[in-house]
This record gives structure tokens, C-alpha cells and sequence, in this order.
């Protein structure tokens, strides 16, 4: 009997599949935390782009919602990559918490954020902060909406209630149904930013919705619907042209996006902890802005931060000077711009600086360079034309004491063609230094 039931044993060992030995446990390299925006679709692109950097093997994703994971075998080795896109805000939270080594955000971290990090370094600093490429939010309504085009006054006024019908604006009569982010969102604290200047509650009648892909669906299917998307979001819906003061109302096209000019224009940001050496990190980093991984940020639909020459229709009230080099020449897609409206210029104006010279040397041309300066509003014209010239100076000075080129000359056009006016953003926006090319 007994020798039976080894029999029987030893057969039903033998039938049964041989055990696969356990799983090497992956090595995370590193981890992301924060946008939406980001966190999607480019940052999954963006580390696969690494890991082929490499020359690892077997990449792969797979995702749960909002969660990813990218996967490789890197020199024998079993590596992976978390990716959680649940918001920008959650970025710093994460890395508050030492649950990520680098936030994603579409918007720029907040000074409460930057108190909150301190203890890292300087969260504003360039070690800390890279600006990886550029977007817009597009606002978009019904396909059947006859509404082309809208103030930033007149969206204020729709997502605080106080216009309800799109009769109003000379629309139909149909209840206006705004779709707003919700407050974890870096898209919301741009759209709030830009167009009430700074955060608020929703108005009553505001929907919050969690994503891009529900503001999507909602301004397909309901007749009253406005909502806002990234440009990378928004190929197939009615975009409507958005005016901001004394410039013409226009739909977000690659060129003045890549220029900062459109008023709904963010940056999108990756932050580290500056106190902390992690060489996969910085390694990826690197890759991010090279000219590899700002393919990549182009392919997904965003802006990249490569400069491409772009020919602008003169402004009819522009001075002499300036006319005759909108019709003659072309601008560069790069705008330096300063910390905080400051003298110093800002982080990506720094890198701007390297790609410039990049530019020029690989133009295959002899090109003549213009650096046209320009300021917020001051008390009166002249101080506004001494420190437009001031910017356009020290960018000149950068380039030829950083990058020998010199020789550019210098056009200081003080507080003309301001971007906004939002006194809290036009330090920062309307104070810049455009570039030109003959």
C-alpha cells in the first residue's frame, strides 16, 4: 500500500511543469512623480528613449491608470522605471516624502513649494529646475458652436459665473457647462494664473473634471460645453481663438508657442533634489535635453526647445525699426526672459544661450544676429527704453563672454507690445529679449 502511494507521488511530481526559477527583482533606476500632462504619454517616451540610449533590451510598458511602468534588461540586469501622474502638486509632495527623485509639473513650483523643499537647496535653482519643453492650453468648445474667438476677460467672466449663456457673447441661447481641472491639476493653476491671476475655488456651476481625456469627451458631446486641453491634446476639437490685450486674438500654432508670445503658454518642468547625486537622474536629465530626447518632446505633440527660424507678419503699429526687421528677417524661436523679472536670466534662458550658439554653427551661413529688447511698463518711456536696452545688452554680453558670438546688434523697443496685462505675470512676460536673424 505504502509503496503505492510513493508510486503515485513520484508520478504526479513528475507530470507536474517544472517550477521556473524565482524572478531577478528589478532595479529601479529612478522614479517620477507629478503631471498629467507629462506623466501620460511623454515621460514613458522619454524613458524609453533612455533606456535604448543605453542599449538596453526588452523595453516595455505597462500601465494601470495613471500609473506606468517602464521595464528593460540593462547590461544582464533587470531595471525599471515607476512613472505616477496624478498631478503636478503631487510631484513636490513626492518629493517631500523621498517617494520620487524627480516631479513632473506643467506649471512652475510655487514659493509654499519651495519653502517646503528648502532643506534640498534651491528648488528655482538650475541644478533643480529644467524646463524640458513647451504647451499651450487650447480652448475648445462644441463642433456646433458658432464662438471663434474669446477675451481673457470674457473666459474669467464664464468661469466665475457671471456671463451663463452663450447669448451673451452672441452665441446660441444654451446654458454655457465650463469644465475646470481639478486643483491638483498644473493645467488648472495655469489657466487660473493666466486668466484670473492666481488659484480660486470653482464658481457654482463649474464642473471639475480628473483629466484631458473627460474635457475631451465633454466638449464633443454636449452643445454648451468649454473646457481647455494641452496643444499636444487637442487635434479634434474647435479651438477658439484667445486675445490678450492689444494683441490679436490667435488659435496656438507650433511658432508662437515656441516663442512664449500666446498667453496661454506654459512651460513643462522637471525638478530634483539638488542636494542629491543620483547618477541615472542626471544622466536622464541630460538625455531630456539633448537633441534626442527633445525629439522625442516634439513627437508626443508638445513643443521642444530646439530653435527653429520663423517669419512673423509685421505688427502695422510697429516703429520703423522694428518693421523693417519683421519684414526682412526671421525670429528665432527662443525668447530669453529673466528670474522674476529680474536682471539675471531665468533657467531655460541659460540653455538658450548654448542652443543659440548651436544654432549659428551649424546655419552653414554667415547670419546676422539681433537681439531686440523689451520691458514691462514703467513710470514713463524713457525708463522703459533704458531697460529694454539694459536686457538686450546683457544677453549680448552672455553670448560673447560664455560663447563668442559677438558681433549681433542691439534694438531696445522699451514697453511696445506688451504680452499681458496681469501685473503679476508682466515683469516676467513682457520683459524679454527676442531674437533675430538676416
Amino acid at each position: 500500500m505504502k509503496g503505492l502511494w510513493l508510486y503515485g507521488l513520484l508520478t504526479a511530481l513528475l507530470s507536474c511543469p517544472v517550477l521556473a526559477a524565482p524572478a531577478q527583482e528589478a532595479q529601479t533606476l529612478f522614479r517620477m512623480t507629478g503631471s498629467n500632462t507629462i506623466g501620460a504619454e511623454l515621460a514613458p517616451r522619454l524613458v524609453k528613449g533612455y533606456l535604448q540610449s543605453l542599449d538596453a533590451t526588452g523595453i516595455e510598458q505597462r500601465s494601470d491608470g495613471e500609473r506606468h511602468w517602464i521595464s528593460a534588461r540593462l547590461a544582464g540586469n533587470a531595471v525599471e522605471v515607476p512613472i505616477v501622474a496624478l498631478g503636478s502638486s503631487t510631484g513636490f509632495k513626492a518629493l517631500d516624502k523621498n517617494s520620487a527623485d524627480i516631479g513632473m509639473a506643467s506649471r512652475r513650483i510655487k514659493p509654499k513649494e519651495v519653502k517646503m523643499l528648502e532643506r534640498f537647496g534651491d528648488l528655482t535653482g538650475a541644478a533643480a529646475e529644467h524646463v524640458i519643453g513647451l504647451d499651450a492650453l487650447v480652448v475648445a468648445v462644441h463642433p456646433d458652436n458658432p464662438i471663434s474667438q474669446l477675451t481673457l476677460a470674457q473666459l474669467a467672466q464664464i468661469y466665475s459665473g457671471e456671463i451663463r449663456n452663450w447669448r451673451q457673447l452672441g452665441g446660441a441661447d444654451l446654458p454655457i457647462q465650463p469644465l475646470h481641472r481639478d486643483t491638483e491639476s498644473g493645467t488648472r493653476a495655469t489657466f487660473d494664473g493666466e486668466v484670473f491671476g492666481g488659484g480660486r475655488p470653482a464658481a457654482r456651476g463649474v464642473r471639475e473634471v480628473s483629466g484631458n481625456a473627460e474635457t475631451e469627451r465633454l466638449v464633443q458631446e454636449r452643445r454648451g460645453a468649454i473646457g481647455y486641453l494641452p496643444y499636444a491634446d487637442a487635434d479634434g476639437v474647435k479651438k477658439v481663438a484667445i486675445k490678450a490685450g492689444n494683441l490679436a486674438a490667435v488659435v496656438p500654432d507650433s511658432g508662437i508657442i515656441a516663442t512664449e508670445d500666446f498667453p496661454l503658454t506654459r512651460r513643462l518642468y522637471l525638478y530634483r533634489n539638488p542636494g542629491e547625486h543620483k547618477p541615472h537622474v542626471d544622466a536622464f536629465l541630460h538625455f531630456v535635453e539633448s537633441g534626442p530626447g527633445q525629439q522625442l518632446v516634439a513627437d508626443t505633440g508638445f513643443i521642444n526647445l530646439t530653435p527653429v527660424a520663423l517669419k512673423m507678419t509685421p505688427y502695422p503699429n510697429a516703429p520703423e525699426s522694428y518693421r523693417a526687421l519683421m519684414e526682412s528677417g526671421r525670429r528665432l524661436s527662443i525668447s530669453f526672459r529673466f528670474t522674476d523679472g529680474s536682471a539675471e536670466l531665468d533657467n531655460r534662458a541659460l540653455k538658450d544661450l548654448r542652443r543659440l550658439e548651436h544654432y549659428m554653427e551649424g546655419s552653414g551661413q554667415q547670419l546676422d544676429l539681433t537681439l531686440v529688447g523689451f520691458s514691462d511698463r514703467k513710470s514713463n518711456d524713457n525708463i522703459a527704453d533704458l531697460i529694454s536696452r539694459f536686457r538686450a545688452l546683457k544677453v549680448q554680453g552672455a553670448l560673447l563672454r560664455d560663447h563668442q558670438l559677438g558681433d549681433s546688434h542691439i534694438l531696445a523697443l522699451g514697453a511696445f507690445a506688451p504680452l499681458t496685462a496681469n501685473r503679476e505675470h508682466a515683469p516676467v512676460k513682457n520683459s524679454r529679449v527676442e531674437v533675430w536673424i538676416q
